[in-house]
């Protein structure tokens, strides 16, 4: 009998949120794979894991005694593949970095330009994040640093440097009684139905939704995965959404109005990288970041 790791990452989480949604969420897969996953793990092991009731979910002894072993295992694999990360990206000079959509080229540009003069031979390679994955890949060591707007979860384990803060704008279709508006009020929108990111995003999907603004979370019409699904679903009315400023120019589309929000906190845009990194090159990138988003500033200004 052979568990797998992922198998034992699975069981990590459940043993430590002991509910299985939240766990599903942590790992950004669906709730009944996660479950689907423990019971074959309990099969093959031919023990129980996990006591399940009405109550929730405890671990049994046979479970308890297995934890700080899946730990061991996961952490060591973990750590193995951090270290061969590192001597690849240092011997190719490449940092890692994810972006979230709605990243335009005149904020990313600027960084590019000045990284290579602060590390010539460097070179960021930048990548398209998912929403499944808001923190951009840094948590669990597939990139160094990633632009992601907040909150997200896990954010106590990073280190942040703001970048831009900006007003909210509501994407609606272009035939919507509140497009023919100059702004839009809160209050407007409450009867709404919105278009939501993965529930796996957490506080930011949340924010999008403006739930602390209204004082719960308002209904949902749709939940979408990316950028394309997004677009669709407020342009087949399944839903309004909320949007940055800078993005709304990014997906400026035809059949789309997007009008500024009276009433909701404004967005906030970072660079963000593992509270516990050291490396000098990923300092020198944050370095590029902060002084590109103060010129960029220094200009509108």
């Amino acid at each position: 009998m052979d568990v797998a790791v992922r198998s034992l990452r699975y069981f990590v989480a459940v043993a430590e949120e002991l509910h299985f949604t939240r766990a599903a969420e942590r790992l950004r897969i669906a709730q009944p794979a996660l479950s689907k996953s423990i019971r074959r793990m309990e099969l093959e092991m031919g023990v129980t894991l996990f006591e399940r009731s009405r109550q929730g979910v405890a671990l049994t002894d046979a479970g308890r005694s297995l934890l700080p072993v899946a730990r061991g295992v996961v952490g060591d694999l973990d750590s193995w593949l951090a270290g061969v990360r590192r001597a690849r990206d240092t011997a190719s000079r490449v940092l890692r970095v994810e972006y979230h959509s709605g990243m335009d080229a005149g904020t990313i540009e600027p960084v590019i330009a000045r990284f290579a003069r602060l590390r010539p031979g460097w070179r960021p390679d930048l990548r398209l994040g998912d929403w499944h994955d808001p923190a951009g890949g840094v948590l669990d060591g597939r990139a160094h640093a990633a632009f992601i707007p907040l909150p997200v979860p896990g954010q106590e384990n990073l280190d942040t440097e703001i970048l831009r803060r900006e007003p909210r704008r509501v994407a609606l279709p272009a035939e919507h009684p509140l497009a023919a508006r100059a702004t839009v009020r809160l209050d407007d929108l409450r009867g709404e139905r919105f278009v939501a990111l993965p529930a796996s995003s957490g506080p930011l999907r949340e924010f999008w939704l403006a739930t602390a603004e209204f004082g719960r979370a308002p209904a949902i019409g749709a939940e979408v995965d990316n950028s394309e699904d997004w677009l669709q679903a407020v342009l087949s009315g399944r839903g309004v959404a909320m949007i940055s400023e800078s993005s709304a120019r990014v997906y400026a589309r035809p059949g789309i109005v997007y009008r500024p929000v009276e009433g909701v906190a404004p967005a906030v845009r970072a660079v963000v990288w593992r509270r516990d990194a050291t490396d000098p090159v990923l300092r020198d990138f944050v370095r590029a970041c902060v002084e590109a988003a103060a010129g960029a500033r220094a200009g509108r200004a």
